[in-house]
């Protein structure tokens, strides 16, 4: 069951992660091209930190109350520091950026899967999901499983 979600954005920071199509100065071909400025990205997200706590105002749940965690994946430094913006601890956090790494925006939906599969979700778990996207975007939703 849904319970809830809130979105934040730091829009002015749109410029930190571009992709898209440029012209090949030597062929004259189109390629594809994608630039993230990764230490920007985690030195902006301060700015989203307060997500945590609309979320749990939203949802009605106190940080003690979310059982589990399933976040976009990126890189392990970005992942301390979303667990660290929730104040919630690396054990409630299902993580398989250390085998899939980063997949984009199917991180989440995928780990949430094998999260299934794999038996880590329970019935009545209160789970956060944990959307994080360039520009800065952030996306939380509650779910009573």
């Amino acid at each position: 069951r849904l319970v809830g979600g809130v979105a934040l954005s730091a829009a002015h920071h749109y410029n930190l992660c571009r992709w898209g199509l440029d012209k090949d100065p030597a062929s004259g071909l189109q390629r594809q091209f994608m630039e993230t400025d990764a230490l920007a990205m985690l030195k902006n997200s301060k700015e989203m930190r307060g997500i945590g706590n609309l979320f749990r105002e939203e949802v009605s749940w106190t940080k003690e109350m979310i059982d589990k965690i399933i976040c976009h994946q990126v890189a392990a430094a970005n992942q301390a520091a979303l667990l660290e913006a929730l104040e919630v601890g690396i054990e409630k956090d299902f993580s398989t950026l250390p085998y899939l790494g980063n997949m984009g925006t199917v991180s989440l939906p995928i780990t949430a899967a094998i999260a299934e599969e794999s038996n880590h979700l329970h019935k009545g778990d209160r789970v956060a999901f944990f959307g994080i996207g360039s520009g800065l975007n952030s996306l939380m939703l509650g779910w009573e499983w």
